[in-house]
């Protein structure tokens, strides 16, 4: 049977949200209490949410709906930010229900609580990098999951704040003359971050670095690399322009 706090709590918060009241559930069961945290996400009601789904949790660990009301708390800390809760439901549920259907999702899921709290490219990037960790790690372990084409769009779109942050750190070196240094962090991008815009825009400002300091063929050779890689881009037009300029 529900708890009397739980359905006070449902019947408040939809009066304030101005939907129909959740009904109380006379012989409740776990489904009846999966039921009213569905439906409270539903309606972004993530505080009944995560008292219906603990509710389900805690009064049948051993039921049918233990591992999608688990899953379901985590999602509802999630949307409220409180990430530290959402990691441990997640890993919770694939500790204590390692053979649930929803392990994938679970383990897609923990890496967006990561990826939710990665910073801009200019700050600490550390969620950042464990985010990608987490979800290549899962594209890895389940290639056949329907989440892994998102995965695999947030994790370019991850590359790519990191590929920004070496980036503005190279453009520092730049601004101050120090073009053997700039160009560690240029070459780490096209290196490790090829799929992105910066990979493009670090080989072009490698070969401009190496024709300030007067070396026209390793100036050729940067210019070459970009036109090979990236045929058709607008870097790769500027790299056969300039290098036009450049030859003797």
């Amino acid at each position: 049977m529900l708890s009397l706090s739980l359905v006070v709590l449902a019947a408040c918060l939809a009066a304030v949200a101005g939907c129909s009241p959740i009904p109380e559930f006379g012989e409740s069961t776990a489904e009846d209490g999966y039921a009213v945290g569905v439906a409270a996400m539903e309606r972004e009601d993530y505080l009944l949410a995560i008292e219906a789904f603990k509710h389900v949790t805690m009064a049948s660990p051993l039921g049918d709906w233990a591992d999608d009301a688990l899953i379901g708390l985590a999602d509802a800390h999630r949307a409220i930010s409180d990430y530290a809760t959402a990691e441990s439901e997640y890993r919770r549920l694939l500790s204590d229900y390692p053979r649930s259907p929803l392990v994938p999702e679970a383990v897609y899921k923990l890496g967006l609580s990561f990826y939710d709290q990665s910073l801009p490219a200019e700050l600490d990037q550390s969620m950042t990098l464990a985010a990608i960790e987490q979800l290549e790690y899962f594209a890895a372990t389940y290639p056949e999951s329907d989440f892994v084409p998102e995965a695999g769009e947030k994790i370019a779109e991850l590359r790519a704040r990191l590929a920004e942050k070496a980036h503005g750190t190279a453009a520092l070196y730049l601004r101050l003359g120090d073009l053997a240094a700039a160009r560690v962090y240029l070459e780490t991008i096209v290196e490790d971050h090829p799929n992105t815009k910066w990979a493009r825009l670090a080989l072009l400002e490698i070969a401009r670095s190496h024709v300030r300091e007067g070396s026209t063929a390793k100036a050729g050779e940067a210019y070459d690399r970009l036109i090979e890689l990236y045929p058709g881009t607008e870097e790769a037009a500027a790299a056969e322009a300039e290098k036009a300029r450049s030859a003797p």
